[in-house]
Parts: structure tokens; C-alpha cells; sequence
């Protein structure tokens, strides 16, 4: 996962960098499938905006923005919480529901273990089946 952050209109000091690539590194933990997270800190009249873009190996791509008066770190709060609402939305979308998987799963193991059992000639009754 690479993260790379972009201060537009403002400086951004070292401590907020490391904060917000400690927040986004969490994301990790909920998607294991992110390639590249690109954040935008801007600074426009009284709002801090930070936009986050994120590139996902599943061809997936989102974005967030947020515009907050208060301050950066809480924009960064803010923008990490509705990313991590999109990527549950995605994983839950990439996830088999209703156990069909584990139904073609099933189908397919065990038409794999009744090829391997020995037929039962119809001429044998069922007790002398079970005797062998």
C-alpha cells in the first residue's frame, strides 16, 4: 500500500503527516486490498478540505472529501470514517452471500467422493452390499 499525502495552500507539518499516514495505515486492517491512497490537505478561506482517493486491486475506486472549519486533524478524522464506511460497502459486495459458495463448494466435493465409491451392481441387494 502506498500513501501519498499533497498539502495544496497550506503547510503541513511532519506531525501531520505521520498522523493522517497512521490513520490511513488502519485501513489495512478492513481491506486488505488497497493499492494506492492519495490525500489532498487543502485550505480554502476558513475550511480545511482534505480529499482522500483510493485505488483498489479490484478495479474499485473511491473518494471522499471533507470540509471542516474546525481543523485539519479532525478533516483527516473525518475523511478516514466515510472512507472506511465505502470499503465496507465494497467488501461486502465482493463477500458470497447467502452461502452460494459454499453450496457449488459442497456440490462439487461430493460429486468428487461418489465418483470415488464402487458401484453397487443391481444385482445385489442392499444386505449384501452392506456385508462387503
Amino acid at each position: 500500500m502506498r500513501i501519498t499525502i499533497t498539502a495544496k495552500h497550506v503547510k503541513v507539518t511532519d506531525t501531520m503527516k505521520s498522523y493522517a499516514k497512521d490513520k490511513l495505515e488502519r485501513l489495512d486492517r478492513y481491506f486488505d486490498r488497497i493499492d494506492t491512497i492519495q490525500v489532498l490537505l487543502n485550505r480554502e478561506a476558513l475550511d480545511n478540505i482534505c480529499e482522500i482517493n483510493i485505488h483498489t486491486d479490484t478495479h474499485n475506486q473511491l473518494s471522499a472529501v471533507v470540509h471542516n472549519r474546525e481543523d485539519m486533524h479532525a478533516a483527516v478524522d473525518l475523511c478516514v470514517d466515510k472512507v472506511h464506511r465505502q470499503l465496507g460497502k465494497i467488501k461486502e459486495k465482493l463477500k458470497g452471500h447467502k452461502g452460494a459458495d459454499k453450496r457449488k463448494k459442497l456440490g462439487r466435493d461430493v460429486k468428487r467422493l461418489t465418483t470415488r465409491l464402487p458401484r453397487i451392481s443391481e444385482e445385489t441387494s442392499y444386505e449384501d452390499a452392506k456385508n462387503e
